[in-house]
């Protein structure tokens, strides 16, 4: 066998090796959270401050249902990351899709803006980020509108992106991007660990 067949037969068998560990090791790791299984199925009930509590309780029931309607449809919950987190999160699908616009392929933009809109939902809850004095109808009465111009605009901008009609899902992209920035001018997730959890 040559010198060059030796080597190669090496590099060979050292992948070989380096595939068996890898496998075995994934096996090991393969239960939530895993690469299939990130988020829990049902949010994980901590115990939160006094102040946060009665501050919640003060919330009007028509708003209080109104924002479970609202988020309902985030059914990945993480026992770990925080707002700040799942707005990086956020950030980082949203620049999928409009690089994927930006190429026009269409499906790609699409599942970067389905999965957007369907982000993970933070540690404790997305109120437990927010300032206690936010935490009233007042502020939290602009988050519908919100929504709708972010979550709702990421669907639209799917529903045009698999249709292939660029010009409507950009605009539509400017749209939801507008309804970020006002959500960052009203509310700020601070550092990112939330006051209120308790464990």
């Amino acid at each position: 066998m040559s010198r060059k067949q030796s080597f190669i037969a090496a590099v060979v068998a050292i992948a070989m090796v380096g595939t068996t560990a890898v496998n075995s090791a994934y096996a090991d790791t393969a239960k939530y959270p895993s690469v299939d299984k990130t988020s829990a199925d049902s949010a994980k009930q901590y115990k939160m401050s006094k102040e946060f509590v009665d501050q919640v309780s003060k919330l009007p029931p028509e708003f209080v249902a109104q924002f479970k309607k609202m988020t309902s449809k985030h059914t990945r919950f993480s026992e770990d990351a925080t707002a700040r987190q799942v707005m990086m999160e956020l950030l980082s699908d949203t620049q999928c899709v409009t690089t994927m616009l930006m190429v026009e392929n269409g499906e790609m933009a699409a599942d970067c803006a389905i999965r957007a809109s369907a982000h993970r939902w933070p540690k404790g809850h997305l109120l437990a980020y927010v300032q206690l004095n936010q935490i009233n109808a007042d502020s939290l009465g602009a988050l519908p509108g919100i929504n709708e111009l972010v979550e709702r605009g990421l669907e639209r901008v799917a529903e045009f992106a698999i249709k292939k009609d660029f010009i409507s899902a950009g605009a539509e992209m400017g749209n939801v991007l507008k309804g970020c920035a006002t959500c960052h001018s009203m509310f700020r997730f601070d550092k990112g660990t939330s006051p209120y959890i308790r464990e």
